[in-house]
């Protein structure tokens, strides 16, 4: 019987199954990082996600703030603005009541029988006179209650700081500011003088051996050079008594607003470095559509420790007129205020009010 030949070759079948649990460990290995590779993509996007989410709410949240504040100063302007007004009301009404309170007892006054009939009609005339001219005071002070805006509901800041008069620092001058149409006007007294003085000089108008000028000559030549300083222009105004005053107007596109004010190189700033609390007190006449000007402009000079008083204004002029002595032809021939009679008690001249601040 043949011996069966051996085999060539060895067997593959360890390879193969060597190969095959390689392959299947590949497999799984590659299975298990693409898992780990989609779970690092998922967690990166929800970590982006988070992080604009948050960003975004952060904006948000300034915008937000950034309204609240806007609204909250804007209220505080209407605030403000509303508490003068009903202060306004308040003092109309309250003349109202003492005039009413007077007109009732000069009827009551009124004599119902007098010995004497000339006495009477005599009287009667005082009272009728004094009675009309109380009822044109009373007519004209509902006029302007009648215009005045309704009184909110809303509570009033109490951060107004209304008219409380107090005596000026002693030997301290006083530097003038005008506020209208939003705007700051510094309003120097003693510079606008010099400036007119200086206008009628180089004029060439001499005044006559009474010291009297040609008015009309002069408020031309005014009306044409139109003297003045950087915010305000002089005009001269003869008057029916024979005498020359000044008064100021706006220069166009002058003034400085809230928000200029604060600047370092804003004029108001020039205009406070330029002066000294010690020797300088600020004086500001506010118009009704400037309030929120002249706060701002005050909280600046109360941090200079400015001492400063203001006063509410309701003319139709910008300010109001100067007479700093010039007189008009035939000014020396006005007569003169008749003498009081011999043993008559001549009437005190009113005292003029002392400067006062706020």
């Amino acid at each position: 019987m043949k011996k069966r030949k051996k085999d060539q070759g060895g067997s593959l079948d360890s390879l193969l199954d060597t190969m095959t649990t390689v392959v299947g460990i590949l497999i799984i290995l590659l299975i298990v990082v693409q898992l780990g590779a989609d779970s690092a993509v998922k967690r990166i996007v929800d970590e982006k996600k988070e992080k604009n989410s948050e960003e975004l709410m952060e904006m948000a949240m300034r915008q937000f703030e950034d309204q609240r504040n806007g609204l909250l100063e804007e209220m505080k302007k209407l605030e403000l603005s509303i508490a003068v007004k009903n202060k306004q009301d308040q003092k109309l009404v309250g003349e109202i009541a003492k005039l009413e309170k007077k007109l009732f007892d000069l009827k009551s006054s009124i004599p119902k029988s007098l010995a004497d009939p000339t006495a009477l009609q005599t009287e009667k005339k005082k009272v009728d006179d004094e009675k009309k001219k109380i009822e044109v005071k009373l007519k004209k002070i509902k006029g302007l209650l009648a215009k005045a805006p309704k009184p909110s509901s809303k509570s009033l800041s109490k951060d107004v700081h209304l008219p409380d008069p107090k005596p000026a620092p002693p030997k301290a001058t006083p530097f003038r500011f005008l506020c209208r149409e939003g705007k700051i006007y510094p309003l120097d007294d003693s510079n606008l003088r010099k400036s007119a003085d200086k206008a009628i000089a180089q004029s060439g108008i001499k005044p006559n051996k009474d010291r009297e000028y040609d008015g009309k000559k002069l408020a031309a030549h005014f009306g044409q050079k139109k003297p003045g300083n950087a915010f305000f222009s002089l005009k001269a105004i003869p008057g029916g008594d024979k005498l020359i005053r000044f008064t100021m107007e706006r220069r166009p596109n002058m003034g400085e607003g809230e928000l200029a004010l604060g600047k370092s190189g804003s004029a108001y700033m020039k205009t406070l470095a330029s002066l000294k609390p010690a020797d300088r007190y600020l004086l500001f006449e506010v118009f009704p559509d400037s309030f929120s000007t002249y706060l701002a402009a005050r909280e600046i000079s109360s941090k200079r420790k400015f001492p400063a008083g203001w006063k509410p204004a309701h003319r139709s002029n910008d300010w109001w007129s100067y007479y700093w002595g010039h007189h008009d032809l035939g000014r020396s021939k006005v007569p003169s205020p008749p003498k009081p009679k011999p043993g008559a008690t001549p009437k005190p001249k009113p005292k003029k009010p002392p400067n006062v601040l706020d």
